[in-house]
């Protein structure tokens, strides 16, 4: 795999992660995040993880000597910040999906950059981590009497 192709799929991941609508969240908080300070402070804490996780692609992409592209938050999220938890947790839900089988997609496309596709697979196994707290948290979110 050319150096080009590896710094290739370590940008994608960065921006998978560096643009991630946790982070969003994290950038442009909701107005009513009160009503869900648990469900807030998960989102908080995956968006915290994705930043980790974009740092350390960004280390690996400028020791390759790349340049890191920051990418952008899909227009999209712009509306969002209005929305309650539970309707925002559910869309993580489905990002998240999305999420984890991108990052094992792009691990497996590192095979010949052994470092670079061992720090992928450890953020693609992350990922996963954060999936199952999406799904309790949904469901936590749907039995609570605010969203009844």
């Amino acid at each position: 795999m050319a150096a080009n192709s590896t710094l290739d799929i370590l940008n994608r991941l960065y921006v998978l992660h560096n643009r991630s609508l946790a982070v969003y969240s994290h950038y442009a908080p909701p107005d009513k995040r009160y009503r869900h300070p648990h469900a807030w402070s998960v989102i908080a804490q995956i968006a915290a993880d994705h930043i980790r996780a974009a740092e350390r692609l960004g280390g690996l992409i400028l020791e390759a000597g790349g340049l890191v592209d920051p990418g952008e938050f899909p227009m999209a999220f712009t509306g969002l910040h209005d929305l309650d938890a539970p309707y925002v947790v559910k869309l993580l839900v489905e990002r998240q999906h999305k999420h984890v089988a991108a990052c094992d997609r792009l691990a497996d496309q590192l095979s010949l950059a052994p470092f670079a596709q061992a720090a992928a697979r450890e953020i693609a196994g992350e990922a996963k981590g954060h999936l199952d707290n999406l799904r309790e948290l949904a469901d936590e979110l749907a039995g609570s009497p605010a969203h009844a």
